[in-house]
């Protein structure tokens, strides 16, 4: 019974080069042979970290994407400490626009495919207004525009100071983030730790177990004055779905989203729910944009064998199909 518990984590199982690294941010190169023109950049969130889209073989996003031809790179926003509190939000939509005209240039092509994943997504959008004709297509997985929903996170973050905060703590602390999303369902929690054990014997549950919680506790701080903007600018006053959010003074218009655009969301999702994501949809003037459900929360949405049967295909094929 106790080899059950002799998980060797080992998350990324695709090799990777790191082509480029700039303090913090670092852009990866997945190593393959594709066959599609247009390469693809994951701009994953800057909660957490991005190997939840390569956690293992069964459950990998970006194998599947490899496996389909596509040309996969990813953002890593790295560590923040303490020295990094007055990073903003500029400063990644700054290197967002680096890597795109990186890879632009390594593989001389004018657009590529843009996948945002959670406020990586966020970022994407903003990046795609700013800079409409780089992208060719845009993949927003549980992003997150219209930010005055019902839900817990939501509800607690209207009610934060986050300027009291990033004075006293310098950086919002990873585990500080942490106990909040745990604490949105606190019984699902205590439920989760009994289950492995009264299931011990079964070897995929206990991975699955061990490498997701391995994720979840591996929490970067977020950046004192990103943490600042964010709550206030993103959650407080809403700016992004108004239309009054800018960068360097520069508006964040939503009409200039007129490329294809995928929105794949989770009817469950307790972070980014539904009504995040749906009137943004419904307003962006793209004439080709297609919608994906899954009955899976935010994480399911990824790592779930039902996301990956039935939502992940179609995705994956959507992509496929515009990549040359």
């Amino acid at each position: 019974m106790i080899d059950n518990f002799l998980v060797e984590f080992k998350p990324w199982t695709r090799e990777f080069d790191v082509v480029h690294k700039d303090w913090l941010f670092s852009l990866m190169h997945f190593k393959g042979s594709p066959k599609a023109k247009i390469p693809l950049l994951i701009s994953y969130a800057y909660i957490n970290r991005p190997f939840i889209m390569d956690l293992y073989e069964e459950v990998s996003i970006v194998g599947k994407l490899m496996d389909a031809g596509i040309d996969v790179w990813m953002i890593d926003w790295g560590y923040p400490k303490r020295s990094d509190k007055f990073f903003q939000i500029r400063d990644y939509i700054e290197y967002i626009d680096f890597c795109v005209d990186f890879i632009r240039k390594e593989k001389k092509v004018e657009k590529i495919t843009l996948h945002g994943y959670c406020l990586g997504a966020t970022m994407a959008v903003i990046y795609t207004c700013l800079n409409p004709e780089k992208i060719k297509n845009l993949v927003l997985q549980a992003v997150p525009i219209n930010f005055h929903t019902e839900n817990t996170i939501t509800l607690w973050a209207m009610h934060i100071d986050p300027v009291k905060i990033s004075r006293a703590l310098g950086n919002m602390p990873g585990e500080l983030l942490n106990i909040s999303f745990l604490l949105v369902e606190p019984v699902k929690l205590g439920l989760k730790y009994l289950d492995v054990i009264e299931n011990v014997e079964n070897k995929k549950l206990v991975k699955t177990f061990f490498y997701m919680d391995h994720w979840i506790y591996d929490s970067p701080a977020v950046a004192g004055s990103v943490y600042e903007e964010q709550i206030t600018r993103w959650y407080h006053r809403n700016e992004i779905i108004k239309g009054e959010y800018d960068i360097d003074g520069k508006k964040i218009d939503l009409n200039k989203i007129t490329m294809p655009v995928i929105a794949i969301i989770a009817e469950k999702d307790n972070l980014t729910p539904p009504e995040s994501t749906l009137p943004f949809f419904e307003k962006i003037p793209s004439k080709d944009k297609k919608l994906l459900v899954s009955d899976k929360g935010h994480v399911g949405l990824t790592v779930s064998g039902s996301s990956h049967k039935k939502v992940w295909p179609e995705a994956i094929k959507w992509i496929v199909e515009r990549s040359n």
